[in-house]
């Protein structure tokens, strides 16, 4: 099926394909629904961080990859497109010209090699850009981690070992799930890949926070006092079943 696009040409059920929470999704829709604006697009994965931030650009028309380079992006910006996706921001002048236009009314969106919705923010103020513009270009970051999926057909229950239960922030002897293996799944316990996400979504509050320059703890305080972390979300798919408790772990770390 085709995506079903708004007004602003967000893909409403895009996000949802890939696994994304229905309360993270509506936060996020609600900042992609503003027109223009910047969006970082995390993970380690070169296939995951792509994915993402094609999928969080969504367009209904033109939207080109382009390297993190200020001649591309120069170049990227004289034509008619829906949104322009960059590979990575290689210097101040390029991430400044990227967030002047984003605040301007395109949509940019950054794929960005880092762990955390949090790293991929202080990647790019790490290039020194102009606080403010920074503040009011940025709608939305987010992370994801692929993690492979347990087989439905054959995950096996099990209380979690204290240890595990420790970790994973959940009471002893709480069934999470192991592999296993059968047919369906040619022996391995797993079956395709679950992605874990993290988002933050920058209010009002936030904006002021980036404005100022706030520090990486002060930030990361505020953007997760009402939405999980990269290591809840990393949990909460462990408790039911997608992963397992040792993946949910290695992502929490």
């Amino acid at each position: 099926a085709l995506p079903i696009f708004d007004s602003h040409g967000v893909a409403r059920d895009a996000l949802a394909g890939l696994g994304m929470p229905g309360t993270m999704r509506t936060r996020l829709h609600a900042a992609l629904g503003l027109p223009g604006g910047a969006v970082l697009a995390a993970s380690p994965s070169p296939a995951t961080r792509r994915h993402l931030a094609e999928t969080l650009a969504a367009p209904a028309g033109y939207a080109p990859w382009i390297k993190g380079e200020r001649s591309a992006l120069d170049a990227a910006a004289r034509m008619d497109c829906d949104a322009i996706l960059i590979d990575g921001v290689a210097d101040r002048a390029t991430v400044t010209l990227a967030l002047e236009l984003a605040r301007g009314g395109q949509r940019i969106v950054i794929a960005i090699d880092a762990i955390s919705s949090v790293a991929a923010i202080e990647q790019v103020r790490a290039l020194k850009a102009e606080r403010h513009l920074l503040g009011a270009a940025l709608r939305a970051a987010v992370a994801a981690h692929a993690s492979p999926r347990l087989c439905r057909d054959c995950r096996l229950p099990v209380q979690g070992r204290a240890s595990e239960s420790a970790l994973l922030g959940i009471d002893p002897g709480t069934v999470i799930y192991r592999a296993a293996g059968c047919g369906a799944c040619d022996g391995t316990g797993y079956a395709g890949a679950a992605l874990v996400f993290e988002t933050v979504v920058v209010d009002g509050s936030l904006h002021e926070l980036l404005a100022k320059g706030g520090d990486t703890a002060l930030l990361a305080r505020h953007a997760f006092l009402a939405a999980p972390t990269l290591a809840s979300s990393a949990r909460t798919l462990a408790r039911e079943g997608a992963i397992t408790a040792e993946e949910a772990i290695r992502i929490a770390r």
